[in-house]
């Protein structure tokens, strides 16, 4: 099997007023319950419309927004997009003050949307798109459908995509207000969807450009501190990254650009017998690096690592066997189709020893039994030693996605699961820490899911001092939005 969403940037590959539309999702009479999450959002976006409390009560002190980025559009006329990740991105916001919550959607206007909107068909080459070979690519920014992940920075939100710049959003009305740039000498360079923030608000994030991989360094107020380079070794596909307060770990699993056209992802080749390769990286010298070595694994999303005192390092991450949603990913469900097939993954902790007279051990792998995708851990504790990783698992018959929220124990090997039932699509859930709390525990988790009976989707709070027990309030909209991937909360 292939992979995942990757960029059109991995080995430097690219040189050089909508009608109003009622804010709900028309569900086609042939289609299951689930495409739903699968079908093309309203051009006009939805909202600003406010959500009803349906269950429990709202948290006092749960005061803020929750940001959520995913694509949006899979169809133009009767062509259905190739692949789930090269539809356009949507910005999903929901605010949430005085126990009361508001949605709004928007799309990202990127250049790759506006040309395609204007056509009418899918134009632009990407992750698993071939494209037209008349659309007109002088950087990756030229495809970049701004899809996957948002970052709060220096006031500033940013819809995120692996192989190009940041698109600057207004946080309250979700417009566009084009892209970033971080510095003037790093205008265009890649910012990768999964940038990590310090527990005292700085942010690292990688830029990806073949064996050559950029690290940012960015002040809490946005601005730029430092920007540096180290060489992996080769063309990894690389989507998320992990660090501890001092290191820098990049995962270089064995599915490896050889060619650079599109398609992209069918450039990449599954090679196991190199297994997964460690980059540990000095964060205030980029020069100092070691490498550890550890069994093939693939995978999309680690949760977060800390050092111990005496040099090891863990790290926890979601683990498949081989790579999953490579070519033709997500095209049979935009079509609301479904093969039956849940690909299994395991959260799995990793222990890299210490060097010992300058040398070092292999990785070792602590698995678990919980099956998913899409690990969090208390931003608190980024970093830092910890207990606790939340993650989306279970699975339905027939119905793509997971049902269910798991909270695994570290330091027990417990772990709490709370089902949402076979009529839902749980989103990743985010730790949102209470007002004036310490502890992990001292937490709510904070997430999306799609009432696939209603046909609605729905935000859910859990205290994560007992998810087991169920929602503390879920809010339910009166229409979906397509299934996203990753989002940011931002404090009131």
């Amino acid at each position: 099997m292939n992979l995942s969403r990757r960029m059109l940037l991995h080995a430097g590959l690219m040189s050089g007023a909508a009608l109003a539309i009622a804010p709900r999702v028309f569900a086609e009479e042939t289609m299951p319950d689930w495409h739903v999450g699968y079908q093309t959002a309203p051009a006009a976006g939805f909202g600003p419309s406010p959500m009803r409390l349906v269950s429990g009560k709202a948290p006092a002190g749960l005061t803020g927004t929750l940001y959520r980025n995913g694509p949006a559009h899979f169809k133009h006329g009767d062509a259905y997009a190739t692949h789930w990740f090269d539809g356009d991105g949507m910005m999903q916001r929901i605010n949430i003050t005085d126990g009361k919550a508001v949605h709004t959607g928007r799309y990202i206007d990127t250049q790759k949307r506006r040309l395609e909107m204007a056509a009418d068909k899918f134009l632009a080459p990407g992750f698993g798109t071939i494209g037209d070979p008349s659309y007109p690519v002088g950087s990756s920014d030229d495809v970049n459908p701004g899809n996957i992940s948002a970052l709060m920075s220096g006031g500033e939100l940013l819809a995120l995509w692996e192989a190009g710049s940041a698109y600057r959003l207004d946080p309250v009305t979700l417009e566009t207000k084009g892209l970033k740039s971080w510095r003037p000498d790093l205008k265009g360079m890649p910012f990768l969807a999964h940038p990590k923030r310090d527990p005292d608000g700085r942010v690292w994030n990688l830029a990806i450009a073949g064996r050559r991989i950029g690290i940012y360094n960015i002040n809490p107020d946005g601005t730029t501190k430092d920007f540096g380079m180290v060489d992996i070794g080769a063309s990894h596909y690389i989507h998320d990254w992990t660090m501890t307060d001092r290191k820098v770990v990049i995962l270089c699993q064995p599915w490896i650009q050889t060619k650079n056209m599109p398609p992209f992802i069918d450039g990449f080749v599954w090679k196991p017998e190199e297994g997964m390769k460690y980059l540990i990286a000095d964060k205030d010298d980029l020069k100092k690096t070691r490498w550890a070595q550890g069994p093939a694994r693939a995978f999309y999303h680690t949760g977060a690592a800390w050092e111990e005192s005496d040099g090891t390092i863990r790290l926890d991450a979601a683990f498949y066997p081989e790579p999953v949603l490579g070519s033709g990913g997500g095209a049979a469900e935009i079509r609301g189709k479904f093969a039956g097939e849940h690909v299994s993954s395991k959260l799995t902790m990793v222990v890299i020893p210490p060097l010992k007279n300058g040398v070092g051990g292999d990785a070792k792998m602590v698995e678990t039994n919980i099956a998913g995708d899409f690990p969090q851990v208390d931003p608190r504790r980024n970093g830092l030693s910890r207990k606790l990783t939340a993650m989306v698992t279970g699975s339905v018959e027939n119905q793509p996605g997971g049902s269910a929220l798991a909270l695994q124990d570290w330091s027990s090997g417990k772990a709490q699961i709370y089902d949402f039932g076979s009529k839902y699509m749980v989103e990743e859930h985010l730790f949102i820490p209470k007002p004036g709390g310490t502890s992990e525990k001292d937490s709510w988790l904070i997430g999306t899911a799609i009432n696939t009976r209603a046909q609605r989707s729905e935000v859910w709070a859990f205290d994560v001092a007992n998810i087991a027990d169920g929602p503390v309030a879920v809010w339910q909209a009166d229409y979906a939005w397509p299934l996203g991937f990753h989002g940011t909360w931002a404090k009131a």
